[in-house]
């Protein structure tokens, strides 16, 4: 339609509603100027007038109607313009129509063909407003409905090559790293070693170290792009006992406080080890001294559990507060994604994470989660329960290994020796 292009370019998108709320006022104002000259020594009640009132008002209260919603309706202003063009349109279309009519008629007064032109006017421009919203509402959710399939495409399409980095991560690369863990580690029990070679071996080792946790940690990042997370209550009384059980028997200098109820649960999924095993871990890798102590309480208040997690350590700078918990991008041992797994994995329980203290004394690390009911805890075992009585669950499953037996002394090693830490050792993370 020519008019929908004059319309882009007389009529600004913004400008249209209130526009049609100006010309429905203006109908309405011309119709009772109208009146009055025309029928103003018999302006009165008849029942003429009140017809004619009705069928003007019943269009002009459309149009300003129209105009009103559409400035505030969830269709997108681009399409103001055509809508715009369809009020131009139809208005012209339905005017020129009737005086055509008008023309051959002989009959009829001034005030009566005054009268019929504006009522031409009002409804050809109430009509227009009416099919411009119809096409334009029809246009939006097309549009949306191929936006839609267009992004599931594409998430489809980046979810496969998720799924395929991630089975590269774990059968090439970090096997790959577990052999040369292995042989580093092998070579190290030879007492004969001189002192260079002796401490290039440990620098392999320990990077060999550090590099199986970026793989783990990108693992991580993989999985967590996937928007199928099950999350159900947990136990964290026994993540926590099995994440601080891990920290003791890799780090042998490690001391260890906890206050913590027999059983708290929360609204989570497999991942929430990761969050606290990142946090014990950074606790114990950036401390300073020979023995470091983490203290570890937890307790639910109201609809969430709140843990503590505090250090003895030299504490964080300030410089380094507003992006403790952002991805980093530079290239040091693990690449700074350890506190941005946990803030990633606290956000997708609907959680949060915060350095509530830090200073010369130490840091304290607080993770709130949602807290989750018994029953809840219950029902979810009962969906695991299939209609022919069989268990359905993880638990059941076979585990795949990230490396597979063989003769190499690297494939068969586990992940708490892989991510196991020497004494003294540390490295930065986060």
């Amino acid at each position: 339609m020519s008019s929908n292009s004059d319309a882009r370019r007389l009529l600004p998108g913004e400008q249209i509603p209130p526009l049609l709320v100006g010309l429905g006022g203006l109908f309405f104002v011309l119709f009772l100027a109208g009146q009055y000259v025309f029928y103003r020594g018999q302006f009165g009640l008849s029942k003429g007038l009140l017809i004619s009132f009705s069928l003007y008002v019943l269009f002009i209260a459309a149009l300003i109607g129209g105009g009103y919603w559409l400035g505030r309706s969830d269709l997108s202003p681009k399409r103001y313009p055509r809508i715009g063009g369809w009020v131009l349109g139809s208005l012209s279309f339905f005017l020129v129509i009737n005086l055509a009519i008008m023309a051959s008629w002989t009959g009829g007064t001034t005030p009566f063909r005054f009268s019929w032109g504006l009522w031409a006017a009002n409804v050809g421009a109430s009509g227009g407003l009416l099919v411009g919203c119809v096409e334009a509402r029809a246009i939006q959710r097309e549009l949306e409905a191929q936006r839609a399939s267009i992004r599931a495409e594409q998430a489809e399409s980046q979810r496969q090559w998720f799924d395929y980095l991630n089975g590269l991560l774990r059968h090439e690369v970090l096997n790959t790293t577990n052999v040369i863990v292995g042989y580093a580690s092998l070579l190290l029990e030879d007492d004969d070693l001189d002192e260079s070679t002796r401490t290039a071996l440990e620098r392999i080792h320990r990077q060999g170290r550090d590099m199986t946790k970026v793989i783990r940690d990108v693992q991580i990042l993989i999985e967590l792009t996937h928007d199928d997370a099950d999350l159900r209550p947990v136990d964290l009384c026994d993540v926590l006992a099995d994440e601080l059980r891990a920290i003791g028997e890799n780090y042998d200098a490690v001391e260890i406080e906890t206050a913590i109820p027999e059983s708290l649960l929360v609204t989570a999924d497999d991942l929430l080890p990761r969050v606290f095993g990142n946090l014990l871990r950074n606790a114990v890798e950036h401390h300073d001294g020979d023995r470091p102590l983490i203290r570890v309480t937890a307790e639910r208040t109201g609809e969430t559990v709140a843990v503590r997690v505090a250090d003895d350590g030299p504490g964080i700078p300030a410089d380094e507060h507003a992006a403790l918990f952002e991805r980093s991008e530079n290239s040091g041992a693990t690449h700074g994604l350890g506190l941005y797994i946990v803030q990633t994995l606290t956000e997708r329980y609907d959680g949060s994470v915060e350095l509530t203290e830090t200073g010369p004394e130490g840091s304290v690390f607080t993770v709130t989660l949602p807290a989750a009911d018994r029953g809840e805890a219950v029902e979810e075992a009962n969906e695991t329960v299939g209609d022919s009585g069989e268990t359905v669950g993880e638990s059941n499953e076979p585990v795949e290994e990230s490396s597979e037996t063989g003769d190499d002394p690297g494939e068969s090693g586990g992940e708490s020796d892989e991510l196991a830490g020497e004494p003294g050792e540390t490295t930065a993370e986060g």
